[in-house]
Formats: C-alpha cells, structure tokens, sequence
C-alpha cells in the first residue's frame, strides 16, 4: 500500500516494519494491562453470546490460545524481573 503525496513515500514498507519494530518495545502501566485483560474478558463473553458453538471446544483449546495470546507478555515480564 503507498501513498504518495508531494513525492514522499508515507505508507513504504520500511516505514511499515519501523512501525512494527517500535510497537513491539512498548510498555504499558499496570492499570493498562488491567484494563486490557477486562476487556478481552468481556470481548470473549460478547463472543460466546454472538456465537455459541464456539462454547462448544474442549477446555485445551482455550488453554492454547490463551497462552498463545500472552507470550508476548510473559517474555516482557520475565525480561524485568
């Protein structure tokens, strides 16, 4: 996807990978973090409202992807500690 506007080049793949690179170092306060667990606590349950077979899987797949979901955060917290 490029953009060009007067000859530069916003949307390049290299300003694109920047990006990403710098997203990837954020930290976020605690009460972020917090916050961000309720609401994907609650993005799950509107989920399960919308679509009730998903409540149909055994319990190991929700274990999977919820640890999937959270490497991220267990290498950044281990990396402090």
């Amino acid at each position: 996807c490029i953009f060009i506007v007067g000859g530069l080049d916003y949307f390049s793949n290299q300003n694109i990978m920047s990006l990403f690179r710098r997203m990837w170092g954020f930290t976020f306060p605690l009460i972020d973090v917090r916050l961000m667990g309720l609401a994907g606590i609650f993005f799950g349950l509107m989920l399960a409202k919308l679509w009730a077979p998903i409540l149909g899987l055994d319990w190991y797949w929700y274990l999977t992807i919820a640890l999937l979901l959270s490497i991220k955060f267990i290498i950044t917290f281990f990396k402090q500690v």
